[in-house]
């Protein structure tokens, strides 16, 4: 239960419901490389990552494959087998050891016919995904490669000690990816924010953003 309070899709739930809830949930621990969803396939659990880390990806019409995201801790995935019986819409694979709790179908509705209160808080967190993929989207379809970069840069970017970090350590690869550009590309705009003052790296090699993002290249 203690982990169910940290999760924000489980945050709006009472004692009672948690108290319901908790001995439903499974618990497994999946080695590196491990497939938990496969896109195309039918199948009907939630994932939420207690520890590590799971890799999201998907074959367009054309055979091209896109990484979509990378989920940490208290992040969740395969939110709409819950409420259909439709195709995984991607694949998603663990990029280290990672420990996840695991809802099925039955056990959702289980739920939600005990506690139909409780739908539409999840629902809420549900619908912020969609305007996640949404927004992805429209970067995609709007900005140019340097806009995608400084987009994807602060997406992952959280506050320490008045200074903006992103939290994952992206190689040039996975970045240019996730965005639709090459490997050179990005590399040039990370070159040139970093001569620029704009980014630097921490001790841990990760990516500080020092000075607001320029609107342009």
């Amino acid at each position: 239960m203690s982990m169910l309070k940290e999760i924000p899709l489980f945050q709006g739930l009472n004692e009672e419901q948690l108290n319901f809830l908790t001995p439903m949930i499974s618990r497994f621990t999946y080695p590196k490389g491990s497939v938990l969803i496969t896109q195309g396939e039918h199948s009907t659990a939630l994932f939420i990552v207690i520890q590590g880390e799971l890799k999201v990806t998907a074959v367009g019409p054309e055979g091209k494959q896109t990484l979509l995201a990378f989920l940490g801790k208290n992040s969740f995935v395969g939110e709409l087998s819950l409420l259909d019986d439709g195709p995984r819409s991607a694949t998603v694979q663990t990029t280290v050891e990672t420990e996840t709790l695991l809802i099925t179908q039955d056990v959702f509705n289980r739920f939600v016919e005990s506690f139909p209160e409780a739908l539409l808080p999840m629902l809420r967190i549900m619908a912020s995904r969609l305007r996640d993929l949404d927004d992805m989207v429209c970067s995609l379809a709007t900005l140019d490669v340097y806009g995608r970069v400084c987009k994807h840069l602060l997406k992952y970017a959280k506050e320490e000690n008045g200074i903006l970090v992103v939290q994952r350590r992206f190689t040039q690869e996975e970045i240019a990816e996730m965005i639709g550009s090459s490997r050179e590309m990005v590399s040039r705009i990370m070159q040139g924010l970093s001569f620029g003052g704009y980014i630097d790296y921490d001790g841990r090699r990760r990516i500080m953003i020092l000075n607001k993002l320029p609107e342009r290249w």
